[in-house]
């Protein structure tokens, strides 16, 4: 095993050529190390510790054969975004449900000497107006990951996707989340599923997937880059598949490149997506938990729901009343991440003059349906740049259309049905999204990477982890493993690892109490932390979603 490793890495660092051989031997390598059994917080369990001058680098991510990829870019000369793409694309191969070429996402990059970008490459409306067949926008992974390589990568486009074609091609183990997934989805799905099915079952734990339709479709890519799919026949099979796409919504897609939001949490800087995803509304209750002293509440579980639950509804009803694309409308960035106007809604609280937790917080499609599925991950290289990433398909599998061994979103039941809202549907415009990707950063070193997938419950989860790490001062794993809670029309969703006095003390305060023993429900956090000090890095998984994390130790 220990020389296939090194022919491995020696066939990473030669990029002159692809030899079928060297290929066989990274997808062997992967397939032997990652048997079906992927339960672990981490593969890598102590914190990784770098001399020389050198950072640590690591991966945070929901499967653990997508770690491997990512770690195996960053150790032999990639950076963060290198192993950003190629993490990216081999979540497509063994995450299908939850992101992919027919989809679409959004990427924060924090240089180690510069300031954070955001990507959005999220899935557009087409130039009709019209919503298309089972809700598909224009993809926009592929074109993304293109340009965001353009403009940051320096490993060659082509050995970034390999990995992915060979797990598609030589296979992987399923696991039980795939197997589930298939299961709970089976009704929705069409095209060819041959991958995913035997004799009308869907595949278990341990058998092998193999995806030659994507395999052959990412070899395309590889080949051909993002043309083929904007311009050629990639794109052309999927007008001939949904009524109301057509070639020039591909030929007309674009990528846009943005300024993240930023706020402040004690000596952190924080950097989220700009809308019309959901870094705003993180930024807006983190800031009115800081100032309405929510450290006191850490010790009495529900007054800190009670008082969490009106913060996080507060900013919810902001989203809705503001938040879309800013192409088609203004949004006050500067008012709603202000700390004057989280001192408003603490104030506010506190008098018990607003209570907005009765209220739903989404008015699209895609929220009574409950759309959940993403998936997100972050990496950290030796120079110091840190990438946060999430990738969608909107729900499970998306529209459940499969073509050319791709999985088509469904992101466009995103906009609004509310005709008042600025997220209605329009040619052109990306719809509203719950995702959040985010970096802090402390004297202008990028520290922490996180985000979540789990839909509406994406700010809620996110803050709560991020407070009980970085204002109660709890362990990173710690805080993700602590149990959740979300609340709307007022009912608070709590794990079934509260305790029943917190539910009792919730219904004496006039909540609905709903226990939750869905794994799914409250997200799968993802996260690397890196310790500037001691120069370690410390990586965080949710057991929530079979997450994993790894890290170089030398």
């Amino acid at each position: 095993m220990k020389e296939h490793l090194k022919q491995m890495k020696e066939y990473l660092k030669n990029k002159k050529a692809l030899t079928a051989l060297s290929v066989s031997i990274l997808v062997i390598v992967l397939y032997v190390i990652y048997p079906s059994n992927q339960n672990n917080t981490s593969i890598q369990n102590e914190e990784a510790v770098q001399d020389g001058g050198k950072q640590p680098y690591g991966v945070s991510a929901a499967h653990p054969l997508a770690v491997e990829v990512g770690m195996n870019v960053l150790e032999n000369g990639g950076n963060a975004v290198d192993a950003a793409i190629a993490v990216s694309y081999a979540l497509n191969v063994v995450e299908p449900f939850g992101s992919g070429i027919g989809g679409g996402g959004a990427m924060l990059i924090a240089p180690p000497n510069d300031q954070p970008v955001a990507y959005d490459y999220r899935e557009v409306m087409p130039s009709t107006g019209e919503l298309p067949e089972g809700n598909v926008g224009v993809p926009g992974f592929v074109k993304g990951m293109e340009e965001i390589h353009n403009d940051f990568g320096t490993m060659d486009m082509a050995d970034l996707i390999q990995p992915s074609i060979e797990l598609a091609e030589y296979g992987f183990e399923a696991n039980q989340v795939l197997t589930e997934r298939l299961e709970n989805a089976e009704d929705q799905l069409s095209g060819d599923l041959d991958p995913f099915f035997k004799n009308d079952e869907a595949i278990k734990p341990g058998e092998k997937v193999i995806q030659p339709e994507l395999a052959e479709s990412l070899t395309t890519i590889q080949e051909e880059g993002s043309s083929a799919f904007y311009e050629g026949e990639l794109g052309e099979s999927i007008v001939e598949e949904i009524d109301g796409l057509e070639m020039d919504d591909f030929k007309n897609y674009s990528v846009l490149e943005m300024e993240p939001v930023q706020g402040e949490l004690d000596d952190y800087q924080i950097y989220a997506a700009p809308p019309p995803l959901a870094g705003l509304t993180l930024i807006e209750i983190l800031h009115t938990a800081q100032v309405s002293d929510i450290e006191k509440a850490r010790e009495a579980p529900a007054d800190y729901i009670d008082i969490m639950s009106e913060i996080s509804a507060a900013s919810y009803q902001d989203r809705l009343r503001y938040i879309a694309d800013m192409n088609f409308t203004n949004v006050p960035i500067q008012q709603l991440s202000s700390k004057e106007h989280a001192r408003e809604i603490s104030t506010d609280i506190l008098f018990e003059q607003l209570s907005k937790t009765g209220l739903k917080n989404d008015d699209s499609e895609a929220s009574n349906e409950d759309h959940s599925d993403t998936t997100h991950f972050v990496v950290h290289d030796s120079n110091g740049m840190m990438v946060s990433t999430t990738n969608t398909l909107s729900k499970f599998f998306g529209s459940g259309k499969n073509v050319n061994g791709m999985f088509l979103n469904n992101q466009l039941k995103n906009f609004s049905k509310d005709s008042s809202s600025p997220n209605t549907a329009e040619a052109g415009k990306r719809p509203r999204s719950f995702m959040a990707p985010t970096i802090l950063a402390k004297d202008g070193k990028p520290v922490l990477g996180i985000g979540t997938p789990g839909g509406k419950r994406i700010p809620m989860v996110m803050a709560q982890v991020i407070i009980r790490q970085l204002l109660f001062g709890e362990n990173m794993q710690t805080a993700i493993n602590r149990p959740r809670f979300y609340v709307e029309e007022g009912t608070v969703h709590i794990e079934d690892s509260f305790s029943e006095d917190v539910e009792e003390e919730l219904e004496d305060r006039g909540y609905q109490v709903k226990v939750r023993d869905s794994n799914l429900f409250f997200g799968g956090i993802q996260s690397l932390y890196v310790d500037h000090e001691n120069n370690q890095l410390n990586g965080g998984a949710d057991l929530r979603r079979s997450g994993t994390w790894d890290a170089n130790t030398n």
